[in-house]
């Protein structure tokens, strides 16, 4: 029975080593498909905020247009020319607003009396469902959603669209926006890091309105199906719904984040809902191909480890121990041999085991056991328990421990040891070896250290001294998308941006040459094609006569810094309310106007605007109401000029546009004009107050009115308050009559400075 159990141990030993490995290489392959789950849908809800951010801020810029629309009608109606300016100015909404194809005004049978697209003028869309719902239901704070429904140029649409009200509260039409999807396509194509990535866009009656990529025969699908993914989301009434399983439209096993877009404070009969989804293979395409591998290696070790201890025991049983003590004789130079005789318990040591131990030979006593003193505390236990289960157990003896030498230096042994009998008999004799393996273990806990730190939070890679990559860490591939099986033996070329020339390596390789070392901020390129900024350190190691022989690099993705450094850069030149550019952004684009217009001998217009009447909306609806009133303010300035051109606050109620490059007076004028237009048009604040107020408007013009930036500033300052003092709600070129007036002006009021903070 005991020679059974004795033949058996190593292989019940071995079977139940190797089914431990086993269990933990199928609960790591579990771990990691949970988290390569998690990580995907984290990835996919944040996409998909992404999308909703946008999708509300369109929504909310194309209701306010509506509104707008819906606020001017009166005027444009009261107007003798009122249709041609309705149409200008919502032409001008049209332009403004990309994603927009066209606005629409219909009466209350369904015809259209205004357009941005002219020859849509005098049609009927009564039938419409958009125009229906309405008519159904004429809330006037209503935003409706139709279904999106094919275009007669065979593209799909979408239209949004508000109620008219009679004086009466009676239905008087709508008012239409009809988007495409061409906007849209690019908002989602944006988001998309993978080739099986697929973003849609849906409506809240199930048409589908985008898709990313796009495919003709999803577009107007409906996925209203009690068993589509998009109804399930629907029924839950959750903002994000996280599915898995057969997609409805396409038949294969995809991962979904669902994602409703609702805007804070826009009432809307219908929702977007937006559809993000990885297909199942493609995302666990490297996880399946990691269990091959891992099953393939299992079975090689399987088969090593049964032929390994199969060819071990065959070994052993021939094994002598002349054999053992002829291999341990001639192992290398510095390792000592030992000999205990388990009867009289003496130690035979040679000349080498006292040179390790630091004792002399001449004063040991006579079992020769004094470097049980030289022991570490607990350490003289472990070497007597190991003797102890080695003899009992009749096996090798194997065992590092440590020591303190007489000169003070602690030291670690390691102990190699068999047992030898002189016949057939039990074991008499211990035969080893002891070798000083403590720069072994030195190196050992370096390298362990080492290890650690390269498998740190931080991306870091190993290159040769002509930088080609040997080794990555987790980090790296995580921040760039690559495995370590796909860099090993490529270049740091893979992780080029584009963005930066041939000069800028050149300078980093010569750094690296003249200190071995360079640092500083890079763009750099993920797999999926991402170009993203880094902070990279690159340190060249080198061997003992000074050669380079590796380089280790680390990178630090510094995105959100740069969108930090960004928003700081903001805020020092924008005006915070009205997000118009501030007065040190004016100053100094105001310059840079100056310094073209002396190069190219043209000219340029300031404009100096003052609001009228503005004090008592903030005495009697409060500064609340005065601040939604100077962002509508910029709102409408901004409609007034070209994109070339500069609005901005300088503080208070005054305003400041830059026309940097005019043919003639009169364009500058042309300006004021409609200015002083738009702003007298009454304003619909957000509590349902409407407000009237008007605007006193100076022109200053380059060079009639002033060489340089201070005296052009100085002019059109001084021709507003000019405007002001002949009964406001009007615009006033600077003549030297106005600059005198306001000279008078300044005396009067304390000596006010200059808008521009120049004297």
């Amino acid at each position: 029975m005991n020679r059974f159990l004795t033949y058996w141990r190593p292989w019940l030993l071995l079977a139940a080593g190797l089914g431990g490995v086993g269990a933990f290489l199928v609960f790591n392959l579990y771990q990691e498909h949970e988290r390569i789950e998690m990580v995907e849908r984290e990835r996919l809800t944040a996409q998909s905020k992404v999308i909703e951010a946008n999708l509300a801020r369109q929504l909310v810029a194309i209701n306010l247009a509506l509104e707008s629309i819906i606020t001017e009608l009166p005027y444009w109606a009261s107007r003798p020319d009122g249709q041609q300016a309705a149409i200008r100015a919502i032409k001008s909404l049209d332009a403004a607003m990309p994603s927009v194809r066209a606005f629409l005004v219909l009466d209350a049978q369904g015809s259209v009396t205004l357009a941005s697209r002219e020859e849509l003028i005098g049609r009927n869309f009564g039938q419409r469902e958009y125009f229906q719902a309405n008519l159904k239901s004429p809330g006037p704070q209503t935003l409706h959603l139709e279904a999106p429904f094919k275009s007669a140029l065979g593209v799909y649409v979408l239209s949004l669209t508000r109620a008219l009200t009679g004086r009466n509260g009676e239905f008087a039409g709508v008012v239409v926006a009809t988007v495409d999807a061409v906007d849209i396509r690019i908002l989602l194509s944006s988001v998309r890091y993978a080739d099986d990535m697929r973003a849609v866009l849906v409506h809240q009656d199930g048409k589908v309105f985008v898709s990313e990529p796009e495919r003709t025969d999803f577009l107007g699908m409906d996925l209203s199906n009690p068993s589509s993914f998009f109804s399930q989301h629907l029924k839950s009434r959750r903002p994000v719904s996280y599915l898995e399983g057969i997609a409805y439209a396409t038949g294969d096993r995809r991962l979904f984040v669902l994602r409703t877009v609702q805007p804070v404070d826009l009432a809307m009969d219908k929702q977007l809902v937006v559809s993000l989804s990885r297909g199942w293979d493609a995302l666990f395409a490297n996880w399946l191909r990691d269990i091959r591998n891992q099953l393939l290696a299992y079975g090689l070790l399987v088969l090593l480890s049964a032929a390994g201890l199969y060819g071990y025991l065959h070994q052993r049983v021939r094994q002598r121990v002349s054999d053992q003590r002829l291999k341990l004789a001639t192992n290398a130079s510095g390792v000592g041999i030992w000999e205990i005789d388990l009867k009289s318990r003496r130690n035979h040591w040679d000349a080498a085991m006292f040179e390790l131990f630091g004792l002399d030979p001449q004063s040991v006593n006579a079992q020769n056991d004094d470097w049980h003193q030289l022991l570490l505390p607990g350490e003289l236990d472990r070497v007597r328990a190991a003797t102890r289960t080695a003899i009992e157990q009749r096996q090798a003896f194997d065992l590092t421990f440590q020591v303190r030498r007489p000169d003070g230096q602690l030291r670690f042994m390691r102990n190699r040891a068999a047992l030898h009998a002189d016949g057939t008999g039990p074991p008499t004799r211990m035969i080893g070896t002891t070798e000083d393996v403590t720069e072994r273990k030195l190196r050992e806990a370096d390298l362990r250290i080492a290890a650690t730190a390269f498998e740190s939070h931080e991306s870091m890679i190993i290159t040769d001294a002509q930088a080609v990559i040997l080794r990555v860490n987790h980090a790296f591939s995580e921040l760039f998308g690559y495995t370590a099986e796909e860099a090993l033996g490529q270049t740091p070329r893979i992780l080029q941006s584009g963005r930066h020339e041939s000069a800028f390596y050149e300078a980093l390789w010569a750094g690296l040459k003249n200190v071995q070392a360079w640092q500083g901020e890079i763009w750099s390129r993920r797999k999926n094609g991402d170009v993203f900024p880094v902070r990279l350190c690159i340190t060249a190691v080198c061997n003992e006569e000074g050669v380079v022989t590796h380089y280790v690099a680390t990178h630090t993705d510094i995105t959100l810094r740069k969108a930090a450094d960004e928003e700081i850069k903001h805020l020092a030149f924008y005006d915070p309310l009205t997000h118009l550019p501030n007065r040190r952004l004016l100053q100094d684009r105001l310059h840079q106007a100056m310094v073209h217009a002396k190069r190219n001998s043209c000219r340029l217009a300031l404009l100096f605007i003052d609001l009228d009447q503005f004090k008592p909306v903030n005495d009697e609806f409060g500064h609340q109401a005065g601040d939604e009133l100077l962002q509508a303010v910029a709102h409408r300035l901004q409609a007034c000029v070209r994109e070339s051109d500069t609005v901005a606050r300088i503080g208070g109620d005054e305003f400041m546009v830059l026309l940097p490059c005019i043919e003639v007076a009169q364009d500058a004028t042309g300006v004021a004009v409609k200015i002083q237009a738009l702003l007298k048009q009454p304003f619909t604040l957000a509590q349902g107050h409407t407000v009237r107020i008007s605007s006193s408007v100076g022109i200053a013009i380059y060079p009639e009115h002033g060489s340089d930036e201070t005296e052009l500033t100085h002019h059109a300052d001084a021709a507003m308050y000019q405007a002001k003092a002949t009964g406001r709600d009007r615009f006033a070129a600077y003549t030297p009559a106005t600059q005198r007036a306001s000279s008078q002006s300044d005396v009067d009021a304390g000596g006010a400075g200059s808008p521009l903070g120049t004297p």
